[in-house]
């Protein structure tokens, strides 16, 4: 009985150390994007992939599973259309050359769970964000053009795997995707909705 007791103590103490471990913890991801434009996004602005983005993100452990934080990054969506007609506002019609380009900046406030906790060889996770989407849509008919600048509403739900260097190590490398809608209602545009694909790594800042 001794005995028991004196390993379901040392196995509650390890628990117990496990969490602490993590309580407390400031971890930051960097990673990689590409993006997919989404609805209208796609059919009246932009229909090709961004290569060009990353995001970042500072999380703070409330336990060894649960972590929120903020979340930035930036996405550059760009096309340029072959010459075509197009009416313009004068009722006329003219041939040019279209070209889109879109920038989007979230500022996010983010959670993070992660079901098997942060010792698991390879760490499944699912995140949430909601904050500020800062947009900037460029458009030129031919020379003739403008930019308008935006701020709404941004929402954000993801998922993906964490990958520790070792089997002690705290750092390690990230793999997910992420839902994100954009809120954007100006020149009769509405939304720049998109899916990201993201990979790079995480690390402890303290």
């Amino acid at each position: 009985m001794k005995a028991l007791k004196s390993l379901l103590f040392a196995i509650f103490i390890f628990s117990a150390a496990q969490l602490h471990a993590q309580r407390g913890v400031v971890n930051m991801s960097l990673q990689y994007n590409y993006a997919l434009p989404l609805g209208s996004f796609k059919t009246d602005v932009i229909s090709k992939g961004s290569p060009r983005g990353f995001t970042g993100d500072i999380l703070y452990g409330i336990s060894d599973k649960f972590s929120v934080g903020l979340g930035l990054g930036f996405q550059d969506f760009y096309e340029k259309f072959p010459r075509a007609l197009y009416n313009t506002d004068d009722k006329e019609v003219t041939s040019a050359v279209l070209s889109n380009s879109v920038q989007i900046i979230p500022l996010l406030a983010k959670a993070e769970f992660s079901p098997l906790g942060s010792t698991a060889p390879v760490q499944p996770y699912i995140t949430a964000g909601a904050g500020l989407g800062i947009s900037s849509f460029t458009q030129y008919l031919g020379e003739f053009g403008g930019t308008d600048n935006a701020g709404g509403l941004m929402l954000q739900g993801g998922a993906g795997i964490r990958v520790p260097f070792g089997k002690y190590s705290k750092a390690g490398f990230r793999l997910g995707a992420n839902y994100n809608m954009v809120s954007y209602h100006h020149n009769g545009f509405s939304n720049f909705n998109n899916l990201s694909f993201q990979g790079g790594i995480y690390f402890p800042l303290k």
